[in-house]
């Protein structure tokens, strides 16, 4: 799922970096306000936190990158 915040959009589906290094995931879950609940993955966790808490607290989020697999490779070279 993809939601935007001040009108950057922010791919739900994958683990989310913020500016000060905390990593926040999403938790399937909506509050009232129709915010995306996140749970913030280090030790210093708050809890469960409103996507525009995080985003206003902790900086803009970037999308933690994915190792390539071998299937992303074969996928590539089969398309050369």
């Amino acid at each position: 799922m993809t939601t935007t915040v001040d009108g950057v959009a922010i791919d739900l589906d994958r683990v989310q970096t913020a500016l000060d290094g905390s990593r926040w995931l999403w938790t399937c879950d909506i509050d009232d306000a129709g915010q995306a609940l996140m749970l913030r993955l280090d030790a210093f966790g708050e809890g469960v936190q409103p996507l525009d808490y995080v985003v206003r607290w902790h900086g803009a989020l970037t999308p933690q990158p994915e190792p390539t697999t071998a299937a992303m490779y074969r996928q590539v070279l089969e398309a050369a």
